[in-house]
């Protein structure tokens, strides 16, 4: 059983290889494993930074309602 597995992973990391350096469009298909990877880092990047500022603008917007709410300034609605 364990064999049987190696060999099928052994086949298809070679057919992956084959596929990656082909002569012919291999240097095109890395390109495009290269764009894509560092689009969805780009993409990641730009989340992350959307969520840090929506989560210091809530932070900040609580601090200013308890600040608010122990001051005696209740006329936040």
């Amino acid at each position: 059983m364990k064999n049987g597995l190696t060999l099928i992973g052994g086949i298809g990391l070679g057919a992956a290889l084959m596929f990656l350096f082909d002569p012919a469009r291999g240097r095109r298909r890395r390109a495009l494993i290269r764009d894509k990877a560092v689009s969805l880092s780009n993409n990641a990047r730009k989340t992350f930074n959307k969520k840090k500022k929506d989560l210091t603008n809530r932070a900040q917007g609580l601090l200013h309602e308890a600040k608010s709410q122990f001051a005696g300034d209740n006329q936040i609605t």
